[in-house]
């Protein structure tokens, strides 16, 4: 085995706490939860009705959905592959979950309101559609890339995706 593959064993760990660190930080400084009120009708116009607002809870179930395809459906893909099986559903646990976290900074930093970046369940939905990407590509190159740059993978193919997205 190669010096460098025992400096795995370090240099992973360090740069994904230090990425999550990063993003906890970012989050606390510019993330806030969607109060919804931006999006209100006025009561005057009632008569049209071609324009209605999707509450959080009609979006809940397409959220569930699209979720557990990223969670569960492509880790699980990946296991057919005898040598990489058991490493590929961690890994997809990793980068989906870093994949959604960063997603949602991305987007929010590309679109920012008022300074600060609004959550809200149909912006969850496009990061895990942004995460999706990461893992498609993840499929390809499963078995010759390390951990640290399937993150940096991450990080660069969510920066790109991320302004593509279509925001209401």
């Amino acid at each position: 085995m190669p010096a460098y593959a025992t400096n795995m064993r370090t240099k992973f760990p360090i740069i994904a706490l230090i990425l999550e660190i990063i993003t906890i930080i970012l989050f606390a400084v510019f993330v806030v939860y969607d109060d919804g009120e931006h999006g209100h009708h006025d009561s005057h116009d009632t008569h049209n009705n071609t324009d209605h607002k999707l509450e959080p809870m009609d979006l809940y179930p397409m959220f569930q959905d699209v979720h557990v395809m990223i969670f569960i459906g492509f880790g699980f893909l990946m296991t057919f592959l005898k040598r990489y099986g058991f490493s590929s559903v961690g890994i997809n646990l990793l980068l989906a979950a870093f994949g959604l976290q960063w997603g949602l900074l991305m987007q929010g930093i590309w679109h920012l309101d008022g300074g600060k970046i609004k959550v809200s369940i149909l912006k969850i939905i496009n990061a895990d559609f942004s995460t999706a990407t990461v893992l498609i590509s993840f499929g390809a190159v499963l078995g010759k890339t390390s951990p640290v740059q399937l993150l940096i993978m991450t990080i660069l193919e969510i920066t790109i995706f991320s302004p593509s997205l279509n925001h209401r």
